[in-house]
């Protein structure tokens, strides 16, 4: 495993040839802020500074916050996410729509008006605000806030994503992050063991079905695109590749049915799960029975933004919600960017 080359608060800064980045954990060994003050130029130009950086995200547990980023424009966005693995080159065709005008990489999210096409960015119109007291653990009575792992349904499932913030609400919208390595070792080894045997079959086709029975403009796949995009099994306890550790994985609203490995899946019942969008009583039986304890206050981060925040992580050991805020009195602006996959030279960086 590699070794922590950050700092706790109170360590020097990273001076001009990088020096000692300075960070501060969220919750134990999940989650860093960068408390060295940095601008996108200085992350752009200085090496050392990259190197550190991306370090602290895969060292403490996937998660690294960055404040301060005020000017951040779209293209040094794409830059900066292209330090921490390859950038998708396009957004998916349900997503284009909200691109950022100008770069087809970096998507729009929140209540805002795209200033030339005056598209309205509607991702996450539907989220709940967090209850009073502000917890974000699973509820299963209306299965909220929506817990996930990003694109699980893909057959390359992108390794994570960075989100910035350029305009936020005074109260609500809050991201929350859930550490999937510490929840999976947290569970009985009876328990870890058997899960280690299942897989979770993720659907695009199921996932925008589903989104469809709920909101009737959202599109669903075309008999070719779903030919196209087949249905995937994913392990539900990952190894990380670069770092070994285990975790739960491959819940996502695209989750139709949680199987043996050796299990079949027919036609018959693929074409109901997807056609139909209907989810098989497996993935409550062993997943969504699991998310009140995976998103418990000791393995959870609540992120409140503030204005020119940069929040990275990686899809392979943690799960993410987005929280709601009220839209006829707040305006909220987020950009994305989604990473494919990891950058050439990642394992000898944590050598």
């Amino acid at each position: 495993m590699a070794k922590d080359r950050s700092r706790s608060p109170g360590a020097n800064g990273a001076g001009a040839n990088g020096g000692v980045l300075s960070v501060q954990p969220l919750k134990g060994n999940f989650g860093a802020l960068v408390t060295t003050e940095l601008s996108p130029q200085r992350i752009l130009q200085t090496p050392a500074l990259q190197e550190q950086l991306y370090q602290a995200w895969q060292e403490r547990g996937g998660l690294l916050v960055l404040r301060g980023l005020k000017e951040l424009t779209a293209g040094e966005m794409v830059s900066i996410s292209a330090l921490f693995g390859e950038v998708e080159d396009e957004l998916d065709e349900s997503k284009q729509q909200f691109a950022v005008s100008g770069e087809s990489r970096v998507m729009r999210i929140g209540n805002t008006y795209d200033p030339v096409t005056k598209r309205i960015s509607s991702l996450n119109a539907f989220d709940p605000q967090l209850p009073p007291g502000g917890s974000s653990q699973y509820r299963p009575a209306d299965r909220k806030p929506a817990w996930h792992t990003d694109s699980v349904y893909r057959k390359d499932a992108p390794i994570g994503s960075l989100l910035y913030c350029r305009q936020t609400p005074p109260e609500g919208g809050a991201t929350c992050f859930a550490d999937t390595v510490s929840a999976l070792a947290a569970l009985p080894v009876e328990k870890q063991e058997k899960l280690k045997t299942l897989e979770c079959l993720c659907s695009q086709t199921h996932h925008d079905a589903k989104i469809n029975k709920t909101s009737p403009d959202f599109p669903t796949l075309t008999p070719e695109q779903r030919k196209q995009s087949p249905a995937q099994r994913v392990p539900m306890v990952l190894e990380h590749p670069l770092n070994k550790r285990l975790s739960l994985y491959g819940m996502n609203g695209g989750t139709c049915r949680v199987l043996p490995r050796e299990a079949k899946v027919t036609e018959e019942e693929l074409d109901r799960y997807e056609l139909e969008a209907v989810e098989h009583a497996s993935v409550q039986e062993e997943w969504r029975s699991l998310l009140p304890f995976v998103t418990d206050a000791r393995f959870t981060v609540k992120w409140d933004w503030q204005v020119g925040d940069l929040v990275l992580w990686d899809n392979r050991c943690t799960m993410h919600c987005a929280t709601g805020f009220d839209r006829e009195r707040y305006t909220r602006e987020m950009w994305r960017t989604t990473l494919a996959k990891d950058r050439s030279d990642a394992a000898e960086l944590l050598a």
